[in-house]
């Protein structure tokens, strides 16, 4: 019997021999491989860089190493399971393998486009680099004249096509089809009349700046001299998959989180309204709170105290939740309470002698401000303010019951999470959504589902607004976010060329956001204004394209198209809706970009080309249940559905005739162009020639209109406004088209 010592040479030996089998790579292989492996390593170096920099050297050496060592190993396993099938030296296929994972990390995307361009830097790399390989080591020197022509020009071919390539991705892109902007559309003289003063003006406080944490924070801002001492808060039961890793690096668990912010403050008496910002989710270690600076300033002039709080330990980390194959769950919820743990704060610090903030918080008037995945935390906190247990376990105990008046969601994310199963109701809040039409990360209009949710049930004053905006992406909110929205290099797949300025961006959220907080919280009415009509706004926003939405609690809705599946019935019982002479006419759920939304709009088609009689949609009132006055105003939403390509804004603007006739049969009509033609959908192309058709690139987006009465009135003197019995909607004055509306109602 052979022994164990007797085994060991006999085994090199076999390894030996099959080593020595293994047939060496053709110069073309190995040029191929070679330049493979520096090109590659040379990118991912890069994208690297950007995901784990911030950490330090080591976690950026150790991580990457460990990364691309993770990768090759596993692209060698399966290397080996199709080595029976292969048409390409194994070792190739292995580097072929790892290359197109590492290089996917470095552009990742949408999967169609991701995948092409990294398949085309793999096969033009190896192209070029088996031919220059083989030139190099005189391989063609004793060839045909004909190999000797057709290897140049696949080399000379190949270095355009990969020098294309880099133009292709180090390129912004190209602009978009120009739109028709807020000055053209918006040009009627009483938009003139200055009777509203600057919401982006600089107000009369003087502000100053301090910050507060817990004794265990990971930052030292927040950990200065004058910083204010906060304590620490258990969310473990919301939290699944915090890692050890995670912990070390932000040197506490989940049982243990600090409440941080950053607060600007006006120098006065007080009180002033509370306004707490949250960031989204971005890199764990690329801190993002400092990126309302702007906001800050802004606000505190003006009479705000304003708080951007520290939720960047709940954010995504390539780093700690090992290359996401573990990654943080259910952090939605702990997002939303850490807000109203952080407000607990504020009143007690409001309440307490002797703490500088003592009685200048005005607890009653609190608004909350979310960006991104902080756009939905908002919703959930208000509606966990009002609860007395956490939906998903109601062993945790609520007890806030705050006064949040007023949120306001930038490109904000919804139904990420769902309180037992369903989607965040909100009642009685003032709700303002702001998403740019070239957002390449929440790339749909998502947060206007939120808008449909939120309803009023009492006599007090609230609204809700939209503002969709043609040029604006997702980052540019925040000081600290790039100009892509992608991940590092993935950020080169997008068309950049096409979004506006990071300062105009910054500008239009400031006239927003300011004057809806003063409308809301301070009681200056005036500034609902520019939500009822952008119009009155345009003397201090870009000129660009608006969409906006608007409802209130002091409207009358006669039709929501939520109620049944009658084509004919209107939300207040009694009232009949009736079409003429149209091509489409359904209720339906609204289609966006990704799928159906909760909320319903009733679709009209025309073409006046095939019919020539008058083609219109009719709402008769019912008897009972609306009430007007001399000041009453017809109001509806309606939003382009016409699936047409746009080549010109200009061009596709619909118009069509409003008319109004009264129980006497009394008539009066105005054109919708009176308020403004009804712009059509915006084609956000985010992604670069040739992709930038690939998936769906539009989506209905609703537009509020307002017509007084009193302006009937002006047309036909004999028309009696307080005694309205019919609304219609002839499409007389476009030739042809499809449009939703939804919304119809009278508000006083």
């Amino acid at each position: 019997m052979e022994t164990k010592k007797e085994k060991v040479p006999q085994l090199l030996s076999v390894i030996k021999l099959k080593r020595n089998r293994i047939k060496s790579l053709s110069p073309g292989w190995k040029g191929a491989s070679f330049v493979l492996v520096l090109a590659v390593l040379f990118l991912f170096l890069i994208q690297a860089h950007y995901l784990l920099w911030e950490r330090g050297f080591i976690d950026f050496a150790v991580g990457s190493i460990l990364f691309i060592v993770v990768v090759v190993l596993l692209c060698g396993f399966i290397t080996l399971l199709v080595h029976g099938i292969k048409k390409m030296p194994s070792r190739y296929l292995w580097l072929f393998l790892s290359s197109f994972v590492l290089l996917y990390i470095c552009f990742v995307g949408p999967l169609y486009v991701s995948s092409a361009v990294v398949l085309f830097i793999i096969v033009g790399l190896s192209i070029w680099g088996a031919v220059l390989y083989k030139f190099i080591q005189g391989s063609y020197k004793n060839t045909t004249m004909l190999k000797k022509i057709v290897a140049s020009g696949s080399f000379v071919s190949m270095t355009v096509a990969l020098g294309f390539a880099w133009f292709w991705v180090v390129n912004e892109g190209e602009s978009e089809v120009a739109g028709v902007t807020l000055k053209e559309l918006k040009n009627s003289p009483r938009y003139d009349e200055g009777l509203l003063k600057s919401p982006i003006a600089k107000g009369r406080y003087q502000v100053s700046t301090i910050t507060y944490g817990s004794k265990n924070s990971y930052r030292k801002e927040f950990k200065q001299h004058n910083s204010l001492l906060t304590r620490t808060v258990d969310g473990s039961s919301f939290l699944e998959k915090w890692s050890s890793l995670r912990s070390k690096t932000v040197g506490f668990g989940p049982e243990a989180m600090p409440l941080n912010g950053s607060v600007w403050y006006p120098e006065g008496e007080g009180p002033f309204p509370l306004v707490v910002i949250v960031h989204g989710n971005h890199m764990m270690t690329s801190y993002s709170d400092p990126g309302y600076d702007y906001l800050g300033e802004l606000l505190a002039s003006r009479g705000y105290i304003f708080v951007s709080i520290d939720e960047n330990f709940l954010n995504a980390s390539p780093y700690n939740d090992m290359f996401m194959i573990s990654a943080l769950e259910n952090e939605n919820p702990a997002r939303g309470w850490l807000i109203l743990e952080h407000i607990r704060t504020w009143k007690e610090w409001n309440a307490d002698k002797k703490n500088p903030f003592y009685q200048k918080v005005n607890m009653d008037q609190i608004a909350l401000i979310g960006h991104s995945r902080g756009g939905e935390a908002i919703a959930i906190a208000t509606a966990f303010n009002k609860l007395n247990n956490f939906p998903d376990n109601g062993n945790i105990k609520f007890d806030y019951n705050f006064h949040i008046r007023t949120l306001i969601s930038i490109a904000g994310t919804n139904g990420q999470y769902k309180a037992s199963g369903k989607t965040i109701p909100l009642e009685n809040v003032n709700f303002l959504a702001l998403h740019g039409a070239h957002d390449m990360d929440v790339n749909t209009f998502a947060s206007a589902s939120q808008y449909n949710r939120v309803s009023f049930t009492n006599k007090e004053d609230f609204m809700t607004a939209s503002v969709y905006i043609y040029g604006a992406n997702h980052g540019q909110f925040n000081r600290r976010w790039s100009r892509g929205d992608g991940v590092g290099m993935g950020n080169q797949l997008f068309n950049l060329k096409q979004l506006m300025s990071r300062a105009d961006q910054e500008t239009i959220a400031k006239v927003f956001i300011s004057a809806f907080l003063d409308g809301t919280l301070k009681n200056e009415k005036e500034y609902e204004n520019i939500f009822r009509d952008i119009g009155y706004a345009k003397e201090w926003l870009p000129d660009t394209i608006y969409i906006s939405n608007y409802k209130d609690s002091n409207t009358n809705f006669i039709s929501t198209y939520d109620e049944d599946i009658d084509l004919l019935s209107t939300t207040i019982p009694g009232g009949k809706l009736n079409g003429k002479n149209l091509q489409v006419w359904k209720e339906e759920k609204v289609k966006m970009k990704y799928g159906v939304d909760e909320y319903s709009a009733v679709r009209l088609g025309w073409n006046g080309s095939k019919n020539s009689d008058t083609t219109s949609y009719t709402v008769v009132l019912p008897d009972e249940g609306i009430t007007f006055t001399e000041n009453s105003s017809i109001v509806f939403s309606m939003a382009d559905s016409s699936e047409r390509k746009t080549t010109s804004y200009h061009k596709d603007l619909i118009d069509l005739t409003v008319k109004v006739e009264d129980k006497n049969g009394n008539k009066a009509s105005l054109p919708l162009s009176h308020i403004s033609k009804l712009v059509p959908m915006i084609e956000g192309k985010l992604l670069k020639w040739p992709f930038e058709n690939l998936g769906e690139t539009k989506e209905p987006v609703f537009q509020n209109y307002s017509f007084e009465l009193t302006d009937f009135k002006q047309v036909n003197s004999h028309f009696n406004p307080l005694a309205l019995q019919k609304i219609s909607f002839e499409f007389d004055l476009t030739e042809k088209g499809t449009i939703l509306m939804n919304d119809i109602g009278i508000r006083n």
